[in-house]
C-alpha cells in the first residue's frame, strides 16, 4: 500500500470520527428521547459500580443501552430526513415513522427484561 493511501485512509478515519461525534452533539441539542437516554446510560454506569456487576455484565448491560440509543438516532434521522419531504400528514411517512419508533420500543422492551435480570433476579 503506498503511503498516500494509508495518509488518505487515516484520515478519512479522523474526518469519520469528527462526523460522528457532530452526530451525537446535535443529537444531545435536539433529542430529548436521546438526552434521556444518555442520561439513563449514566445512572446504569452508576448501578453496576454500586452492585459491583462483573465485566460481562457491564458488557451487555452497556452493550444492549447503546443499541437502544442506536435505534433513537436512526429513528430520529429518518424523522428528520421524512419532515424535508414533507410536513402535511401523508399516510406513508406517518408509517416510516411509526415502524422506526416501533424498533426502538422494541429495543427498550429488551433492555427492560435485560437490566430487571440483572438486577432483580441478579442472574449476572
Amino acid at each position: 500500500m503506498q503511503t498516500t493511501q494509508i495518509k488518505q485512509g487515516i484520515l478519512h478515519i479522523f474526518k469519520a470520527a469528527g462526523y460522528s461525534l457532530a452526530g451525537l452533539k446535535t443529537a444531545l441539542r435536539l433529542s430529548l428521547a436521546f438526552k434521556q437516554e444518555t442520561a439513563i446510560l449514566a445512572l446504569l454506569l452508576v448501578l453496576l459500580a454500586l452492585y459491583g456487576k462483573p465485566c460481562a455484565a457491564w458488557l451487555i448491560g452497556i452493550g444492549a443501552w447503546l443499541l437502544v440509543m442506536m435505534c433513537e438516532l436512526i429513528n430520529t434521522a429518518l424523522e428528520e430526513t421524512l419532515n424535508l419531504i414533507t410536513r402535511e400528514y401523508n399516510k406513508s411517512v406517518k408509517n416510516a415513522k411509526d415502524m422506526a419508533s416501533a424498533a426502538v420500543f422494541l429495543m427498550l422492551a429488551l433492555n427492560a427484561a435485560l437490566w430487571l435480570c440483572m438486577f432483580v433476579l441478579n442472574i449476572f
